[in-house]
């Protein structure tokens, strides 16, 4: 099996991730796009999907499970915070982060697992790091036919 892995580097930007895999032929790492290499693909048979944009760069897709909203694994929050960010928001966002839920990818945080929250609008916040009024943001995500 040829195993993807992480390797964080410190830039004067700030942290970088590589995902990389390394190459039984030559024994050299070579770098993977985690989502070509299928680490983000969403399961056979999954609820209805809701979706959230952003300016700043949220991208991401959820659902609810129960009285819960669960943020998919490779959606994309933003990387910022809007000045007005309640400090619950911000707090949750560095917790996820440390946790290893979220890392830096291409000026946004990509969600390496599905995440569970007490609702939709928390869900929301964490994603757009900003204020929120309620879950109304979330839209039906239409298939292509």
């Amino acid at each position: 099996m040829n195993e993807i892995y992480i390797r964080k580097a410190q830039t004067d930007q700030g942290d970088f991730y590589e995902f990389l895999r390394l190459n039984p032929d030559t024994g050299r790492e070579e770098t993977v796009n985690p989502f070509a290499a299928g680490l983000f693909l969403e399961e056979a048979e999954s609820p209805e999907l809701l979706s959230i944009t952003s300016k700043r760069g949220a991208d991401a897709k959820g659902y609810y499970r129960g009285d819960k909203f669960v943020v998919v694994k490779g959606s994309k929050f933003a990387a910022s915070t809007s000045p007005k960010c309640p400090k619950k928001y911000v707090l949750l966002r560095e917790k996820l982060m440390l946790n290893g839920l979220l890392v830096p990818l291409h000026n946004q945080l990509l969600v390496m697992q599905d995440i569970e929250f007490d609702s939709p609008m928390k869900a929301m916040g964490a994603a757009i790091g900003g204020w929120v009024r309620g879950p109304h943001g979330w839209k039906k995500v239409w298939e292509k036919e």
